[in-house]
């Protein structure tokens, strides 16, 4: 059996492959945010579901891009599964393999968090640092839901707007504030306004903050890595909700885009075939 793990600040997933693909989703896990306990709870979520000798695990995911996170995601998965092959990799370069398989590319992610890179076909060459939702991960829901919570708040919004806004968080802005500053993960919850923002999108404003935070991201992350002339894919449910607005942003650029709402269907299917060298 192998078991390849998506994992993303919001959700994970988990294929169990032997015969067939069992899918269990648990909710997301970050090293950068969460201790190895709580990965090891989502562990034992699954372990229920494994009724066969596990030969590898390849887990692709958000915050392992430094050795020490990946070698406590590692150990974690060591500890809880009887599993002598672990591979940890970035979430990054899971969607790479999912968006371009063998040949190369500019992958990007627009979830919960951000990050783009070059693919050179076999893994991630270069990339731009995302920095996370305190500094960076521009473009991202976390990045979204923080700006629309500041405009409403500060009322730079019209007042229209901000009532909408009001309304369907339920919350003042105290409230709101108090959340901000209490919530774990903070990320997921700042990501929790994405449906606002697509639910009004047509709004002039939310329309342009939008295309703001695609701005952001692509002179961010996509032009330092001056691969003009790749094909540029996108993985999250950022990039998947706003796809329209991903697409004309970078039509005026006249480029062409594929976006996958996630990579996890990719993966399954390309490291499951049989004639995948490993």
């Amino acid at each position: 059996m192998k078991i390849i793990v998506e994992a993303g600040g919001t959700k994970c997933k988990w294929g169990l492959i032997n015969n067939d693909l069992q899918i269990i989703k648990t909710s997301g896990f970050n090293p950068n945010i969460s201790p190895a306990s709580v990965l090891l709870s989502l562990c034992h979520n699954v372990q229920p579901k494994i009724t066969e000798n596990i030969d590898t695990i390849t887990y692709y995911g958000a915050g392992c891009y430094a050795e020490t996170n990946k070698k406590m995601v590692a150990d974690t998965l060591s500890s809880a599964f009887n599993c002598a092959d672990i591979k940890v990799l970035t979430d990054l370069e899971g969607s790479a393999v999912a968006l371009f398989g063998n040949r190369p590319g500019i992958a990007a992610i627009l979830g919960t968090g951000a990050a783009a890179g070059y693919y050179n076909g076999q893994r991630i060459e270069r990339q731009t640092p995302s920095l996370g939702y305190l500094i960076g991960d521009e473009g991202s829901g976390a990045y979204i839901g923080k700006i629309l919570i500041a405009k409403a708040i500060r009322g730079e919004f019209s007042k229209e707007l901000c009532k909408k806004f009001f309304d369907f968080t339920g919350l003042s802005s105290a409230e709101l504030i108090k959340n901000v500053y209490s919530e774990h993960p903070i990320n997921s919850y700042l990501a929790n306004f994405v449906p606002f923002a697509c639910a009004n999108i047509t709004e002039p404003e939310i329309a342009t903050l939008i295309n703001d935070a695609f701005y952001s991201f692509h002179t961010k992350h996509i032009e330092p890595l001056k691969m003009k002339d790749l094909p540029i894919g996108f993985v999250g449910g950022v990039a998947w909700q706003f796809s329209s607005q991903l697409r004309e942003f970078y039509a005026r650029h006249n480029l062409e885009i594929t976006i996958l709402k996630d990579a996890f269907g990719q993966l399954c299917k390309y490291l499951s075939s049989p004639n995948l060298s490993e």
